[in-house]
Formats: structure tokens, sequence, C-alpha cells
């Protein structure tokens, strides 16, 4: 069970000389009225996200049904009554072919740069639990090799850009919109995750061939061609975050290429991967937007449900 409160350690303000008063720095979980808190916090660490960027995330995570006994939004540091420091961990429960485990989305980690030093002292706080499968997937590059020594293992190492119109025609593979009509083709536990991500401003699609569906899931987004660089602009595309277990993406690209190309005028999507894929016309960038996970169940490569990126936006 995941404790609610740690006293981390004593520390003197920053600037202080060693015989100031040593102040009692803690780790706790964030409560209902932290979030005002929290938000301006993380304002100030992430300058380039709008308040509203913040509280629109962290309303669609509320609604997630969680146990008693894992933190709602993650963990702050607090030094006599003030948040210090932030990371969001976003837990939500998954069912699959393992049974069902928890899964932890740790995100939006900042702190104060006078108390930055105990910012690794929050990460252990959040990740003692061993049910927990714990991922990160937007880690800062000069974090890879520290969660490499966490014991964190790469789910992929780039990010493929892919021209479907480029795969052919796809004879007998039909695609449409995920609408409460095709959402009755699926699973009942995928029609739901499908309807939750409509809702969060996802693009759904539904693949069939006469006999089975499969889903399909986008998220708009604007990528840096080349990562690093502010003087290029940015590239309109979307990123698939999800896809059904046991669809086979290559024999439907054509036929998704099509649907994007007529009701999004989008010729290309860009999706997680460890390695340049078969069938697939495109271009592999090695060591794009990497994604770690740590713990029992890890996602399958390019599942990125009910993460920072759907719930959040771009």
């Amino acid at each position: 069970m995941i404790g609610v409160s740690e006293t981390v350690e004593d520390v003197p303000p920053a600037g202080e000389g060693v015989r100031s008063a040593r102040v009692k720095v803690r780790c706790r979980t964030i409560e209902e009225d932290d979030l005002a808190s929290v938000v301006r916090l993380l304002q100030v660490g992430f300058p380039d996200r709008s308040e509203a960027y913040w509280r629109t995330g962290l309303d669609r995570h509320r609604t997630q049904p969680l146990p008693d006994d894992v933190p709602r939004y993650g963990y702050v540091l607090e030094r006599d009554g003030a948040i210090v420091g932030v990371l969001l961990a976003l837990y939500r429960m998954v069912t699959d072919e393992a049974g069902t485990h928890l899964r932890c989305n740790l995100s939006s980690w900042y702190v104060l740069p006078e108390f930055r030093a105990l910012g690794t002292l929050l990460d252990g706080f959040a990740m003692r639990d061993r049910r927990v499968t714990y991922t990160n997937v937007s880690p800062a590059p000069q974090t890879w090799q520290m969660h490499k020594a966490r014991g964190f293992k790469p789910v992929c190492s780039g990010q493929m850009l892919v021209m479907p119109l480029l795969a052919g025609l796809g004879r007998g593979r039909r695609v449409r919109v995920a609408t409460p009509e095709t959402l009755r083709l699926l699973p009942e536990p995928e029609a739901r995750l499908v309807a939750d991500h409509l809702a969060y401003g996802c693009i759904g699609l539904v693949c069939s061939d006469g006999e089975k569906a499969w889903a399909v899931l986008f998220q708009r987004r604007a990528i840096k061609l080349r990562p690093g660089e502010t003087r290029w602009p940015r590239l309109p595309c979307l990123q698939l975050v999800y896809r059904s277990t046991a669809l086979d993406l290559s024999a439907f690209l054509g036929a998704i290429g099509r649907h994007l190309m007529l009701h999004h005028a989008m010729p290309w999507f860009v999706l997680d991967a460890v390695g340049k894929l078969p069938g697939f016309a495109g271009h592999f960038f090695e060591g794009r937007a990497p994604k770690y996970a740590r713990g029992p169940n890890p996602p399958a490569t390019g599942d990125l449900t009910y993460t920072e990126v759907v719930l959040f936006g771009a």
C-alpha cells in the first residue's frame, strides 16, 4: 500500500548559512485542495503550458475509477506548508490478457531550484509499489540514462513517420468513423476505451474485414521536424495512440490513409516503434520521443491510452 506522507529530509533554506534553523520538507500525496497550487507550480516549470492545459487534463483524469490505496493525482514536496515540488502520477486500472493490474504514468516533474536535490526522493517515494507498472511517455533527454539506471526498459526507441496512402488499396478492408453504431462491433471494454478517448478529442476509427472489427485511435499533434531546433516550423500530424492488439495494421494502411486524407486532409501519421516497420512506407527517426516502463506489465508499444498525451493533449 502506498504511504500518504513521509518526511524526506531536513534542509536549510537555500542561501542561508549552516547555523540557520533547519526546515522540514515532506513528501505527500496531492489532495483536491492542492490543485490550484500544483497548477501554479507546473506553470512555473512548464511556462509554455497554460492553466487550461493542466486543468483540462486533471479534470479528465479525475473520472478514472481507482482503488482507495493509490493517489488520484500524484505527489508533492511540501516545505512549511508551501508546495515546492510536484510529480503527477496518473494511475489507472488495466485489464488485458495478463489480468487486471495497476499502471501509472509518471508525468510532469518539477521542483523549485533551491530544493532540486530532493527531486530524486520525490521520484523514489512515488515508485515504491511493486504491484504497479510505471511508465514515462515524455522523458527529457537528460533523464534517459537515469531511467535505465532505475530499472526502466524502453517501450520504443523512436518514432516512424508513415505515409499510409503508399501502402496500396487494401481491398476488402473497411474503415469507418467510431460512432455509437460502429462501436457495437467491438468488445464492450474496448468500445468504452474508444468512447472515452473520443471525449478527449481523439480521432477514432473502426476497421473491419467483413468478419472481425478492430479499433484505432489518433491524437492530433504538431511535431518538430528537428528536435531542439526552434527555427523550424512544427509539422501538423496525427499520432497513433492505440490499436487493437490483434489488428494487422499494415493490412489496413491504405484504407486508413484514404480515410485520413478525405476526412482530415492528413497524408501521414506518426507511431512509436523500435525500428523501421516492414510494409510501412515512411521514415523511422531513431531516438525521437523514446518511452520507458518499469514493472510487471509493461504496455504494448504505441499504447498511450489514458496517458498525459491524450488527457492533456498536444
